[in-house]
């Protein structure tokens, strides 16, 4: 305990410690006596575009002075202690800055790429972006750094989207940050899925759990647009995020059918057509673009389908072209009957219950009477004629 003397004489010093600092401190015009200034992007088209992300390395390599931060120590204060202790917060928040620019400069020297790397952080991603260009359409074109802003942009509206439509929040997923690398060219392609996903490929190549990361590039040859190249990138995402929801585990191998088929899912529900393909599945067999809804329902109605007994212990990268058909509306079937059993029956699949198991507890199935239902309700349900 402090003697009552000492105490009166520390709070007696305590009070001209602080009258010492007010008489310093005086009103100042320039930050309202904040010692904080707005560091305001003039450009209103830029502005918007940083509004969106967390980071932007080419809007923080062209602002040295700020490092993209929102505010600046108000220069010249005149109220010094205030100016001193936001000096303090804005050199903290520039180390971290500074330290993320070195590990987004340390990719670009590893892949050396033909074209400007920009690195953008969002709440659920880190993307790293290649293209010199996005065509939206004819007339047009985004600059690398906003077609950049666009996929970041995409890829956090698709993650909250895909939340939405499996029934699960952040606290659910083991990893909350994905690290995609949408690329401009094969060669750095190759050397980026070599050295971060650690998977060869002339396509596109994934580690999924911890860390999870994608890569991929724009193929005109096989995408020819950025509509396509999009869906291409929902398909793949999906499969990062299932991969880390509830557990980091991957159902390629044990339920390749629903794998596949909640990627075809997101496609057919996001652009109304599917056939992408991605190094999961079968490597000389790129699915023709298309609606399948008619495809399916023709197959029903000739009684010329697949039993689910023949897709659910295939492997992802078993499944044949017609196969994802059916194996898209086998998940489409499930997803339509009780929306708000899907996340039992995701966590169920990756703890390695047989799927017999989980289509009896869950929807009173059987193998067997999966097709009978699935047929009735593709009959009922589905359109003949594409959209």
């Amino acid at each position: 305990m402090v003697p009552g003397g000492r105490c009166a004489l520390l709070f007696t010093l305590l009070l001209a410690l602080a009258a010492t600092a007010a008489a310093e401190d005086k009103l100042c015009p320039k930050c309202d006596t904040t010692g904080r200034v707005p560091n305001e992007i003039k450009q209103r088209e830029l502005a918007e575009l940083e509004a969106g992300t967390l980071r932007c390395s080419w809007h923080i390599s062209r602002d040295k002075k700020g490092r993209g931060l929102p505010f600046l120590p108000c220069a010249r204060c005149l109220a010094p202690s205030k100016a001193a202790a936001v000096q303090r917060e804005f050199d903290a928040l520039a180390a971290e800055i500074d330290a993320w620019m070195e590990s987004c400069a340390a990719i670009d020297k590893n892949l050396r790429p033909r074209n400007e790397l920009i690195h953008i952080q969002t709440e659920h991603f880190d993307l790293i972006f290649g293209l010199e260009r996005v065509r939206i359409s004819k007339t047009l074109v985004l600059s690398a750094h906003a077609g950049a802003h666009l996929y970041a942009e995409r890829l956090e509206e698709f993650y909250g989207w895909f939340q939405e439509l499996i029934g699960y929040t952040d606290e659910e997923a083991r990893v909350l940050k994905h690290q995609v690398f949408l690329l401009g060219d094969l060669r750095t392609l190759m050397k980026a899925a070599d050295e971060y996903a650690m998977a060869p490929t002339d396509r596109s190549s994934r580690a999924v759990g911890d860390p999870s990361v994608y890569v991929t590039w724009f193929d005109k040859s096989v995408f020819g647009s950025d509509r396509n190249f999009h869906r291409h990138v929902v398909h793949n995402i999906s499969h990062q995020m299932l991969g880390v929801l509830f557990l980091k585990f991957w159902l390629v191998n044990t339920a390749g059918w629903f794998e596949e088929g909640l990627a075809s899912a997101c496609e057919m529900r996001l652009f109304q057509t599917a056939g992408n393909s991605c190094n999961t599945e079968q490597g000389e067999e790129d699915l023709e673009d298309g609606d399948w809804e008619p495809l399916v329902k023709r197959a029903v109605l000739a009684g010329k389908t697949i039993p689910f007994a023949e897709l659910r212990n295939k492997r992802a990268d078993m499944l044949s072209g017609r196969e994802h058909l059916f194996a898209w509306s086998f998940t489409d079937y499930l997803m339509a009957q009780s929306p708000e059993k899907l996340p039992e029956f995701i966590r169920r699949l990756k703890t390695d219950v047989d799927v017999r198991d989980c289509l009896r507890d869950l929807y009173g199935l059987t193998v067997m009477g999966f097709d009978e239902a699935w047929s009735e309700w593709v009959k009922g349900t589905y359109r003949l004629k594409p959209q």
